[in-house]
């Protein structure tokens, strides 16, 4: 059945790119409804963004949605990961400021709260089942929907770093295997890209409590990482973000492999321009 939550939950603090503080609400909503978000600091009739692929504005360090009017949301993912995480179908989410806070940099947070409030709604989920395997390639990466009986994700990262270099997983992805084995994984960037990414305005608001940030050899966090491989469990989390941009669940495996928002971005446009790839259904409750 479809899920909301049963109460209000409000987060504050400074988004990693702008730096600014947002104060957020997520709050409960009816049956097929979907994901909205509405900025409290803009005119009303210009307020709401849907979460749909169809209102990725850029994705440049961060997967960004805008209306018809510009009004806009920077770095969306981690917590759309933690709905895609927690099974949420239909949420209200109002922000005053441009850009979801940031907190730990990665989806425990929000996940933690909203798995203290999920409330079942009267009406079954519905799904989109990939039928046919589709492909792109993007430059030097490549992402492909197939077939499969659950949502599964398989990715790839390679880079010249010591302490990354090439990581593979492939993960069965439910709210279990999402919270444990996911949901700590913190996003990170290099200490050689700070003044590109602060020269474009990016970044401005990264510290050692919400990202690992790489030096030439090693990290700056004192504590280390959460997980050996920390870094693909992130850009996992990051494409569960992403897919949750679809507008419902999907039931398929999705590979990607040297990607990033932009590639999960391109993938799901794809796979919506080619209708005989899909198909939504509507789950019975034996499922």
């Amino acid at each position: 059945m479809q899920r909301t939550i049963s109460n209000e939950i409000s987060f504050s603090g400074k988004g990693v790119h702008t730096n600014k503080v947002s104060n957020l609400t997520l709050t409960p909503a009816k049956e097929d409804t979907g994901i909205i978000f509405r900025r409290l600091d803009a005119s009303e009739d210009k307020s709401i963004i849907n979460a749909s692929y169809q209102n990725v504005i850029s994705t440049h360090y961060c997967t960004e949605l805008s209306n018809s009017f510009g009004t806009s949301i920077l770095t969306v993912e981690h917590l759309l990961a933690a709905l895609n995480g927690a099974g949420i179908d239909n949420l209200k989410i109002n922000i005053d400021g441009p850009e979801v806070p940031i907190l730990d940099g990665s989806s425990r947070i929000f996940l933690d709260a909203i798995n203290s409030q999920k409330e079942i709604l009267n009406k079954p989920k519905k799904i989109i089942r990939i039928k046919e395997k589709i492909e792109i390639t993007e430059n030097h990466s490549y992402a492909s929907f197939e077939p499969a009986d659950t949502l599964e994700i398989n990715a790839e990262i390679n880079f010249d770093h010591l302490l990354i270099g090439k990581q593979k997983m492939e993960l069965l992805i439910n709210e279990e295997t999402f919270y444990d084995e996911l949901s700590e994984a913190r996003t990170f960037g290099f200490l050689k890209h700070a003044e590109k990414l602060h020269s474009r305005g990016y970044g401005l608001g990264v510290n050692l409590s919400n990202a690992i940030v790489l030096t030439e050899k090693t990290i700056m966090n004192i504590n280390g990482l959460k997980y050996d491989n920390e870094f693909i469990r992130h850009k996992i989390l990051d494409i569960c973000g992403d897919l949750k941009l679809a507008g419902y669940g999907i039931i398929g495996k999705y590979t990607s492999v040297c990607g990033g928002h932009n590639l999960n971005y391109f993938a799901l446009k794809n796979l919506f321009e080619n209708p005989n790839a899909w198909v939504l259904e509507e789950l019975d409750d034996q499922k």
